[in-house]
């Protein structure tokens, strides 16, 4: 049975009560994101409509920048993706062009590959970049399970 993205975070956040799952994202931040950073993969966009970022213990998911909460999405995608302001892949250009980080996690990064849509991730520290087999919703649940 496939459940809608709230439905899996509403199961996450009962089951894990320190999860801190953000305001749905309003349509203008989506938009203004995807300006900044290019398309958004089809399941992160979903995701965020949901919860714009969420937070537990070690790992937190990137919201879209929102001028009417900047305290609470500072940590945005707009910022994880530019170089001059990112640690992600060391801020290089090129690969962030073939990278969106969209998560922290716990002094790593989480990336969608652009042209395949595969989740990767960047672990200190070595800093080297892995590939996983996960698609967004097992990645969050794995993450959340296993943050410190």
């Amino acid at each position: 049975m496939n459940s809608t993205a709230g439905d899996w975070l509403d199961e996450l956040r009962v089951t894990y009560p320190e999860l801190d799952l953000f305001p749905p994202a309003a349509a203008e931040s989506l938009v203004e994101v995807e300006k900044t950073v290019g398309q958004l993969p089809d399941e992160l966009r979903d995701l965020l409509r949901r919860s714009n970022g969420l937070v537990c213990r070690s790992f937190r998911l990137y919201s879209a920048f929102d001028r009417e909460k900047p305290k609470k999405t500072w940590e945005s995608l707009q910022r994880a993706n530019d170089p001059a302001k990112t640690h992600a892949l060391g801020g290089d250009r090129e690969l962030l062009g073939r990278f969106l980080v969209f998560a922290d996690i716990g002094g790593g990064h989480a990336l969608f590959e652009r042209s395949s849509g595969s989740i990767w991730f960047e672990e200190p520290p070595d800093d080297q970049v892995r590939q996983t087999d996960l698609g967004l919703r097992e990645f969050v649940e794995t993450l959340v399970q296993n943050a410190e």
